[in-house]
């Protein structure tokens, strides 16, 4: 049997910075004789998805992401609708998606899943004619995401400090989503996120319920808690019963749909964490089965 080609695209500078250590283990823990690989480092932020576009051009069967939800977002974009296999060693700070589909962050065992080469097809999303993976926002969650790509600073009190920061100055929106031609809604609400896995990141869950596989996206329009629910509301987002909690959130499960700002004010958004163009409108499509991926388990 011939063996299978594949190329770990690593981030160098995601999370602490491990690449030395996952370049180490790579020779210890992966199964070479079912793999001959190659380590390709990003050097600037879209280096990623130029070199997944290589990598299918050479006929590689997997590609590996080395980092966090951002550079999986560049490197996944490329292999959308190929034959190529994405799998996935989680350095990066929040780890969202590697979280929702039980991939282990310890790089060990993150290889070790390589090994058993389970794979399964998920859904991705287009959104304004750009690829999402995990999860994209529309709001406080895309102001968040702006602040901390500029911080030098990685990890989740980093992270939490521009929350707690913005959160009371932060002014909510009214949105309107149209799911189809005929019937629209409007919500005030601080954020919107849109679903595809169940969670931000530390395993803090917005969507618990969220299917990779279902065809439809999980569309959640948060609402800003007064100071006498905010404790409540905090302690059912920590605990992923927010979406039970429906006072502060309702969640629509749609296979397509269009959100806009009511005052066509521009609003901060973000695709798999990473900061985008402001937003007056998003539209949002699934594109089912799009993306074959290795994971540990059945459920996506």
């Amino acid at each position: 049997m011939s063996k299978k080609k594949i190329v770990f695209i690593i981030n160098p500078y995601a999370g602490l910075g491990h690449y030395k250590k996952v370049s180490r283990l790579l020779k210890k823990r992966l199964d070479l004789s079912q793999y001959d690989y190659e380590l390709a480092l990003t050097q600037y932020r879209g280096h990623g998805q130029v070199l997944a576009v290589q990598a299918v051009k050479d006929a590689v069967d997997i590609v590996v992401a080395v980092g966090g939800d951002g550079t999986i977002n560049e490197i996944a974009r490329s292999l959308v609708g190929e034959k190529v296999i994405l799998g996935f060693i989680p350095t990066g700070s929040g780890n969202g998606l590697a979280h929702h589909l039980q991939i282990p962050t310890c790089i060990s065992k993150a290889i070790q899943v390589i090994n058993k080469r389970h794979s399964l097809e998920i859904d991705t999303l287009k959104i304004n004619n750009q690829i999402c993976i995990s999860i994209a926002g529309l709001g406080f969650d895309g102001l968040v995401a702006e602040m901390f790509d500029h911080s030098s600073r990685r990890g989740f009190f980093p992270y939490l400090h521009y929350v707690m920061k913005n959160y009371i100055t932060y002014k909510p929106q009214t949105y309107i989503i149209e799911k189809n031609e005929e019937k629209k809604e409007e919500h005030n609400a601080m954020l919107v996120s849109i679903a595809n896995s169940s969670q931000w990141g530390y395993n803090v869950k917005i969507s618990p319920e969220a299917s990779m596989a279902d065809g439809c996206v999980d569309v959640c329009l948060v609402k800003k808690p007064d100071i006498f629910r905010l404790p409540f509301s905090t302690t059912a987002l920590l605990t992923g019963n927010l979406h039970k909690d429906t006072k502060s959130i309702q969640i629509y499960r749609l296979p397509r749909c269009t959100i806009y700002t009511k005052d066509n004010v521009a609003q901060p958004c973000h695709i798999d964490g990473d900061p985008i163009q402001r937003q007056t409108s998003i539209t949002i499509c699934v594109l089912p089965k799009s993306l074959r991926v290795i994971t540990p388990k059945q459920t996506v």
